[in-house]
């Protein structure tokens, strides 16, 4: 396991971040809303996308202790963190536009959507 940790430490942290963005959905909600109302990300720390957030995470942390080389799993765990990021981006970036600020969220995101994209991009394997 510790050597399949090693060849997938990539992927080990971004499930690590995964799990972290539900986290910091799970404390914002419960210490206040999104401003201004209506806003996309009031819809996104909802339980379902919290859960999806889990089991994305949890479908990269499962390929990176055992490294599953079965059938489509690679591809499908990249996929899935590329989508679940992506989205979350698009959100913090369309609620950055509407507040007229740029926020760390929405950064972080980008880069950790940029470094998903490059590393599928640049290891092919």
């Amino acid at each position: 396991m510790l050597d399949n940790l090693h060849h997938n430490y990539f992927w080990f942290i971004k499930s690590l971040e995964t799990y972290a963005l539900g986290i910091y959905f799970i404390i914002l909600h419960s210490s206040g809303t999104f401003t201004p109302p209506g806003n996309v990300l009031e819809y996104l720390d909802d339980p379902p996308f919290i859960f999806l957030l889990g089991c994305v995470a949890t479908i990269a942390m499962v390929y990176t202790l055992w490294n599953v080389k079965y059938m489509f799993y690679k591809p499908l765990m990249t996929g899935s963190l590329a989508f679940v990021w992506l989205i979350f981006l698009v959100a913090f970036a369309t609620s950055d536009y509407v507040v007229g600020r740029l926020s760390f969220q929405t950064m972080y995101a980008f880069f950790v959507v940029f470094s998903i994209v490059g590393q599928i991009v640049v290891k092919r394997g």
